[in-house]
């Protein structure tokens, strides 16, 4: 399991572990519902611990760090702080597009649609979004 873990190859991850054909019984072993369990269940872990102590440490040098752009050592903090529980109660204008509902990000493209037609002094002609019946709900609302 563990060569599976660090290579992410059946092939390699057999060869490694010394089977006789490695092609063939590396295929094999990755339909084994157990075999593929615990190699999952051993890459959470891994990312649990190895994962988060080199992502923390990460955002902790570009943050730090004043050879990195002010833009990225503004994220990298904004990141350390979100992890931290200290920046729990972000408003909804601060989320990322990727934690936003449907509707939180028809709002925001509207918001930027009314922003971009105030710079240039007119009206942008898009489509409306026609809501013409209930969207159907989905994995990230």
């Amino acid at each position: 399991m563990k060569h599976m873990v660090q290579t992410n190859s059946p092939t390699e991850a057999a060869r490694r572990s010394g089977y006789p054909q490695p092609a063939s019984i590396g295929g094999v072993l990755m339909k084994r519902p157990g075999v593929v369990a615990q190699i999952q269940a051993e890459v959470t872990a891994r990312l649990k611990t190895e994962g988060a102590k080199i992502g923390v440490g990460t955002l902790i040098d570009i943050a730090g760090g004043r050879e990195f752009p002010a833009g990225a050592r503004v994220m990298a903090a904004r990141e350390l702080v979100k992890l931290s529980g200290v920046g729990a109660d972000i408003p909804d204008d601060e989320k990322s597009p990727d934690m936003m509902t449907r509707a939180e990000l028809e709002a925001a493209a509207r918001s930027i649609r009314d922003k971009i037609a105030d710079l240039e002094g007119g009206v942008i002609d898009l489509e409306p979004i026609e809501a013409t019946t209930a969207p159907t709900p989905s994995v990230f609302d």
